[in-house]
C-alpha cells in the first residue's frame, strides 16, 4: 500500500509546491520542508483518531465537504495560490484541538521556524491531506468502516517512517493529563 504522507511529500514538500509554500509563509525551504514532514503524520494520526471515535467519519467528512470542488489534492498549485479559501485554520482547531499549540511549538524548536510560520505551514497542510483522503474515499468505494481502518494503517506507518515525531510526541505529551486523546492518544499508543 503506498503512503498517504510519503506521496503528499512528493506532491507538495518538492520543487515550485515547496518554494511556493516557503514564500507564502516567509520561511526557509529547507525548514519548510522539515516542518511538512513532521506535520503530516501528526495531522493523518490526528485524522486516524477523530475516525475512530462516535461521529468522527462524519467530522471528517464534514472537513472534505467544506473543501468543496476546491479540493487541493487534485490542484495543489491552485490550491497553493489562495490556501486560505480552504478554511485551513478552522481544520487545524478541530483535528488537533488544544494540543495544536504545543505541537506548533515542538515543530517551531525542532526546524527553527517561529511558532507563527508553523501554524500557516499547518494551516496548509491540513486541507492537503484532508483533500488526498475524499479523493481517497471518492474513488476506491470503500465504506466508514474501511476508510478508518485505511487511516489507522497510514498512521501507523507515518509514525513508524518518521522518528523525529517520536521526540516531537514526547515533548508535547509532557504537558498532557494521562487521558489526553486526538494526537496525543494515539501517539501514547505508539510510544508504548
Amino acid at each position: 500500500m503506498d503512503s498517504i504522507v510519503q506521496d503528499l511529500m512528493k506532491q507538495v514538500a518538492t520543487g515550485d509546491n515547496l518554494a511556493a509554500i516557503s514564500q507564502s509563509v516567509g520561511g526557509d525551504s529547507t525548514a519548510v520542508q522539515s516542518a511538512l514532514g513532521m506535520a503530516m503524520p501528526l495531522i493523518m494520526s490526528s485524522m486516524a483518531d477523530t475516525a475512530s471515535k462516535p461521529g468522527g467519519m462524519d467530522t471528517l467528512m464534514g472537513m472534505v465537504s467544506q473543501l468543496g470542488g476546491a479540493n487541493p489534492a487534485e490542484n495543489v498549485n491552485g490550491f497553493l495560490g489562495s490556501p486560505q479559501a480552504a478554511g485551513g485554520a478552522g481544520m487545524v482547531s478541530a483535528l488537533l484541538g488544544s494540543q495544536m499549540g504545543g505541537i506548533q511549538n515542538a515543530i517551531a524548536q525542532k526546524t527553527g521556524l517561529p511558532p507563527a510560520i508553523v501554524g500557516q505551514i499547518l494551516d496548509i497542510a491540513v486541507p492537503v491531506v484532508v483533500g488526498q483522503v475524499g479523493k481517497m474515499f471518492a474513488g476506491s468505494g470503500m465504506d466508514k468502516n474501511a476508510l478508518s481502518g485505511l487511516l489507522g494503517d497510514q498512521s501507523a506507518a507515518a509514525m513508524e517512517s518518521a522518528p523525529e515525531i517520536a521526540a516531537i510526541a514526547q515533548q508535547v505529551m509532557s504537558g498532557q493529563t494521562p487521558s489526553a486523546g486526538g494526537v496525543m492518544g494515539i501517539l501514547k499508543k505508539f510510544l508504548k
